[in-house]
């Protein structure tokens, strides 16, 4: 099956590692703030993950919070910190913070990443970024890692007002592109925000997940990491 030379791209969990340094972080924390808090670490732990949770569980919520992360972490760390009878807001939002600052550090782009954007921008691909999220936050991730050099259009739910799974972001995406929807493959991670809708408009799909075999009956392709998209660029032109 060729390849279309016409690529969307995710951003978080596609190109760069964005939740599993998050878990990373959340453990590091527990026992710094238990201890402040005068509680047990792994109440500390259950309290909050339950609230994290309920939080994210919501899509109207999950909607508002991945455009204000800072304060959607602040809001369930301190239902966390209300679950154990805690009233102290201040240090509730300095765990949350301090996760906020942490995680960013700790993002880095999955292995051979980089390396596969610029053999397809090298092999003749046009491709756009199309990521949800705060505009700030994310284009503070594409500085970092030099990421716009190898994109036509850099979209952001926050800057569009819109954001995926709707069609109307991949419809921007692809008048970006100005190529039919079939021409076009969309990469990403995510099953109900990347690949149904894109499949939904007739686009083609490459899923990067692991393991790969749970994938085969959703997209065209799957893939356990970005990297592999070098061979399957070269065996499929």
């Amino acid at each position: 099956m060729a390849i279309p030379r016409q690529i969307i791209f995710d951003l978080d969990d596609t190109i760069l590692d964005y939740s599993a340094p998050a878990e990373r972080v959340w453990t590091e924390l527990y026992p710094v703030y238990a201890r402040k808090a005068g509680v047990p670490v792994e109440r500390l732990q259950r309290a909050v993950e339950e609230s994290r949770r309920w939080y994210w569980s919501d899509m109207d919520r999950f909607r508002e919070g991945r455009l204000n992360l800072q304060q959607a972490r602040r809001i369930f760390v301190r239902a966390g910190f209300e679950k154990l009878g805690l009233n102290n807001a201040a240090l509730a939002d300095a765990m949350a913070d301090s996760f906020s600052r942490e995680r960013e550090i700790a993002v880095q782009p999955f292995d051979g990443a980089i390396e596969a954007l610029e053999f397809l921008k090298a092999d003749g691909a046009t491709m756009v970024l199309l990521t949800n999220g705060e505009a700030s936050i994310q284009r503070a991730k594409i500085v970092r890692f030099d990421l716009d050099r190898f994109f036509q259009a850099v979209l952001i739910e926050s800057e569009l007002g819109v954001g995926k799974p709707d069609p109307s972001a991949y419809q921007t995406a692809l008048s970006s592109l100005s190529a039919a929807p079939e021409q076009i493959w969309m990469v990403g991670d995510d099953l109900e925000f990347d690949i149904r809708p894109a499949k939904g408009l007739g686009m083609r799909t490459a899923w990067i997940r692991d393991p790969v075999h749970i994938g085969e009956r959703f997209a065209d392709v799957t893939l356990p990491s970005i990297r592999l998209l070098i061979e399957y660029w070269k065996n499929s032109q």
